[in-house]
């Protein structure tokens, strides 16, 4: 027997999907177009009496023509489901988005987003876990217009430096943002008002063209800029024993690392002392290692940075802080009183 025949032997091609009824939507898909028009008319014959009347109309007379109407709502609802899911896992979402509260607590919060504190001194993030991360800002050059052979390079260069250089577990975070227009046509406006300007009516026509095409042509294109990070973290164990040392061994073990752990466990002071400094360590091989890649550059986020580029990443979206210098406490609200 064939393996394309032996049916132990078939490969699905897809899993977890319906059966196709209509081109390419299923039942599921169906239920969820008409369930508008179920609840029109659930609504209109069991909920609303029937001699309530809209505009002199009964209301049992538009009970029709407004189920046809939710219908078409929800087939566009489900012609608009993106590709990479569901009408009714798409659904799901959209209600839980709309419903969900916008704000939580600060202890709900902290579990959300595992951050614990920040380390203003320090320039790390302290985990709910006890671990402390950092972070580098990388600052590649423009492959735009790079051969194969200068990506080549450029891979090449990257990989020495993850195999070489890390020893240690990182993560790489991209995001983009809106490209500050405003920032860079900032000077086309000031120009304007200059005297030599105002007395040239061709240069002043020629600018102010100028900045309403380029105005079009950001808003047209939709014009981002991409941010790389590389986000270190330094865990307590990994400063409590060494990593391949037969403490550390002993300590993974159920029972008996507890015990190995609690006995051999620094103060917490010293602990997140010696974590700050592993931290610093692993930050400027990170450093090192990228500026050896060429025309890279590679730089520390201190404190307010990274909890810009935490925040704006829970968020979703571009966040105004302000001076995140004043916003994070560096002193506790209640303090001892000088003896």
């Amino acid at each position: 027997m064939s393996s394309a025949s032996d049916p132990s032997k078939r490969i699905p091609k897809s899993l977890g999907t319906d059966t196709q009824l209509i081109g390419q939507y299923s039942l599921t898909d169906l239920l969820v177009a008409g369930m508008p028009g179920v609840i029109v008319i659930l609504v209109t014959q069991i909920v609303l009496p029937k001699s309530l009347r809209i505009a002199g109309v009964p209301v049992t007379t538009l009970t029709i023509p407004v189920a046809v109407l939710a219908i078409g709502v929800g087939a566009l609802f489900v012609y608009l489901t993106p590709a990479y899911t569901t009408s009714i896992d798409w659904l799901e979402q959209f209600v839980g988005f709309h419903t969900s509260e916008t704000e939580i607590a600060h202890e709900e919060a902290k579990e959300y987003t595992q951050i614990e504190r920040i380390l203003p001194r320090r320039d790390a993030i302290v985990r709910t876990d006890g671990a402390l991360v950092g972070a580098v800002h990388v600052d590649p050059p423009t492959m735009a217009l790079a051969t194969d052979e200068e990506w080549q390079t450029k891979t090449e260069a990257f990989q020495d430096f993850v195999n070489t250089t890390v020893d240690f577990q990182i993560q790489i975070y991209s995001t983009t943002q809106a490209f500050p227009a405003g920032e860079y046509l900032q000077q086309y406006e000031d120009r304007l008002r200059d005297a030599d300007v105002k007395n040239n009516e061709k240069l002043e026509a020629l600018i102010e063209h100028y900045v309403e095409w380029y105005e079009r042509e950001v808003a047209q294109r939709q014009m981002t800029i991409r941010d790389h990070y590389v986000l270190v973290p330094v865990t307590p164990q990994e400063v409590r024993f060494e990593r391949d040392g037969l403490a550390a061994k002993l300590a993974d073990l159920p029972l008996l690392g507890v015990v190995i752990r609690a006995a051999m466990s620094p103060p917490v002071a010293e602990e997140r002392a010696a974590m700050a400094d592993e931290l610093d360590e692993r930050i400027r091989q990170v450093e090192r290692g990228l500026r050896g890649i060429e025309d890279i550059e590679a730089s520390r986020l201190d404190a307010e940075e990274l909890t810009g580029v935490i925040g704006e990443f829970w968020a979703g979206q571009h966040l105004d802080h302000g001076d995140l210098s004043y916003r994070i406490r560096t002193t506790p609200f209640v303090s001892k009183p000088d003896s």
